[in-house]
């Protein structure tokens, strides 16, 4: 009996580490395929064995524009499919959902407002920082995001950050900032806005965390998931049509459609990975983030790094893991 419920566990331990591994490559996939959809000319993929890309001309004047019409492609796709699945997922979602949208508490819905604003901006961000800076720079700044989100929760919910923590934020930062200055003195310049978008997407992601955190007492987090992407979505709306004047052809569709079928791979891949292997397990093979994107973007689209920028990105990686280890420990 014993070796038997040995077994059973060991295979569980497996699947779920599977899981989230594949979650980790979707997510990380995903980030490439945003490169790929916002390029200006077709791109070479795997060394030149096909091309994609060059579905969208640019405008100098506004450098929004593609990041947001790619994401509303995204968005689009991602919110019926959502909605549709959200049953499957949590029974009753709908009338739950229906009853946090009708209820008396204003707060609650004022907070799954805020941060689905706040998931607009974060991803509108990151989109053009991958634009400007290509998939593994972009992502990797982004990952700051940890080292906000636990300094907001020291200042908001009195979580003082253990000194473990304090190691990891200074090894995170380090790493972004070597990262961030490793680029040509004459590329440097050009280079800032994208560095900027990928902070504060990063920053703004941490806040989003925040108020999901505040709100996860009163809602399910699949049914919080569903309200705020809904939100994004009328939000991308409502900036995109009246302002973005590009066409939307089969090729934007096609790239809306993959990031899309990326995107919820990857949550409903890292989602049945915590069940099996829990949360804690979950978030350590998650920090590998950064470097499978890099790993990703240099086998799809041949983004080649120099020898210190895959230096800053493993030290940002190794920061993620001690800080999410370190999180593991304080519980």
């Amino acid at each position: 009996m014993t070796t038997t419920s040995s077994g059973n566990a060991s295979a569980q331990w497996w699947r779920g580490l599977t899981l989230v591994l594949l979650a980790t490559l979707a997510l990380s996939l995903q980030n490439v395929l945003v490169r790929i959809a916002q390029s200006a000319k077709p791109m070479p993929i795997l060394g030149g064995l096909s091309q994609l890309g060059g579905y969208v001309t640019p405008d100098p004047g506004n450098p929004f524009q593609v990041p947001l019409l790619v994401l509303l492609m995204r968005i689009s796709f991602v919110v019926p499919i959502l909605w549709l699945m959200l049953p499957a997922i949590k029974s009753g979602a709908w009338a739950e959902a229906k009853q946090v949208i009708t209820g008396k508490d204003r707060m609650l819905q004022l907070r799954i407002v805020a941060a689905g604003i706040f998931l607009f901006m974060s991803q509108t961000c990151i989109y053009l920082a991958i634009n400007q800076l290509g998939p593994a720079t972009a992502v990797t700044i982004f990952f700051i995001y940890p080292t906000v989100t636990t300094l907001l929760a020291w200042r908001f919910f009195g979580d003082r950050p253990s000194l473990q923590q304090w190691l990891a934020i200074a090894v995170i930062y380090a790493g972004c900032t070597w990262l961030s200055f490793s680029a040509p003195t004459a590329q440097f310049k050009t280079d800032l806005t994208g560095i900027l978008a990928a902070v504060v997407s990063g920053v703004v992601f941490a806040m989003e965390g925040i108020l999901a955190q505040s709100c996860f007492g009163k809602v399910n987090p699949a049914i919080f998931t569903g309200l705020i992407f809904t939100v994004e979505w009328i939000a991308l709306l409502g900036v995109t049509l009246p302002f973005i004047h590009l066409d939307i052809n089969t090729g934007v569709v096609l790239m809306g459609g993959l990031l899309c079928l990326a995107t919820l791979s990857g949550y409903l891949f890292n989602n049945f990975g915590i069940k099996a292997i829990g949360a804690a397990s979950t978030a350590i093979i998650g920090s590998s983030g950064p470097a499978v994107t890099s790993i990703l973007a240099l086998i799809l689209v041949s983004d080649v790094l120099k020898t210190e920028q895959w230096i800053a990105i493993l030290l940002v990686s190794f920061g993620v893991l001690l800080m999410n280890w370190a999180r593991i420990n304080k519980r």
